[in-house]
């Protein structure tokens, strides 16, 4: 049976128990990241607040803390999350700002999906650029004050010109699962910044939309050397594979929205 505490989380079913304990821990961080909604000298010395027990708190983000060490795509997933649901939402805050002070008509529409995917870049710069595991040491240093275990930030990587497919061939290289997980996934990825492109900058050209799809990943790829991951080629033409993959599909709706116009 399920203690007093997790029936309160759950209650009728285990999706809830998800959702309503991930929202709960986004409040804490932010409660503790903005000292705005709760006095954090009275919460360390009474270990209460109005919310309920802090331990109550840190059980549920050892829930999700399993499952974002665990090295799954969910956990990726996770640990991106919150940071990309607060840029987005700052984001939304300030476009609607800046809208109505120009008096101009705010399509919702657009507005959504341009918000869409400034979560989908911020979530995809947390994974792709930053240091693997950055949010998750980041958390654990919110909660538990593991500061001293964060992985030094800014440090060169190291560079990987030659394709795993031409090492495969040379008996270099054994493409196991694990390879093609991370080739695949490298792919999927980058597949809704193509289908975002010609949505969000209305770029029609396919001739730019292409050219995009080569500059966008060695910019990545750039970024990345500054913050101790590689700049690899394969991660080069998975995520161009990826973009084209993403643009076909946006433009294939936009035709196919035209002829029923």
């Amino acid at each position: 049976t399920k203690p007093d505490v997790l029936i309160f989380l759950t209650g009728p079913g285990q999706n809830t128990y998800y959702i309503t304990g991930f929202l709960r821990s986004i409040f804490l961080l932010l409660c503790m990241e903005t000292h705005d909604m709760m006095d954090l000298a009275a919460v360390k010395e009474t270990g209460k607040s109005e919310f309920g027990e802090e331990e109550m708190f840190l059980d549920i983000y050892n829930f999700f803390r399993m499952e974002m060490n665990s090295g799954s795509v969910l956990g990726y997933f996770l640990q991106a999350l919150p940071s990309a649901c607060i840029v987005g939402l700052v984001f939304l805050a300030i476009r609607s700002i800046i809208l109505k002070k120009k008096k101009i008509q705010i399509k919702w529409k657009k507005e959504a999906l341009q918000t869409v995917f400034i979560c989908y870049l911020t979530g995809l710069v947390s994974l792709v650029v930053l240091p693997a595991n950055f949010w998750l040491s980041f958390y654990d240093g919110i909660f538990f004050g593991w500061w001293n275990e964060m992985r030094q930030v800014f440090q060169f990587g190291g560079v990987n010109l030659v394709p795993s497919v031409i090492k495969c061939l040379n008996g270099e290289l054994s493409l196991g699962s694990w390879a093609k997980t991370m080739l695949i996934g490298n792919i999927a990825m980058f597949v809704p910044f193509g289908f975002f492109l010609p949505l969000v900058t209305e770029i029609r050209n396919r001739r730019k939309l292409v050219l995009l799809a080569i500059v966008i990943p060695i910019c990545f790829e750039m970024a990345q050397l500054f913050f101790g991951r590689s700049f690899d080629v394969d991660d080069l033409i998975c995520n161009f594979i990826g973009i084209i993959i993403g643009a076909f599909i946006a433009y294939a709706i936009l035709k196919a929205k035209s002829k029923d116009r």
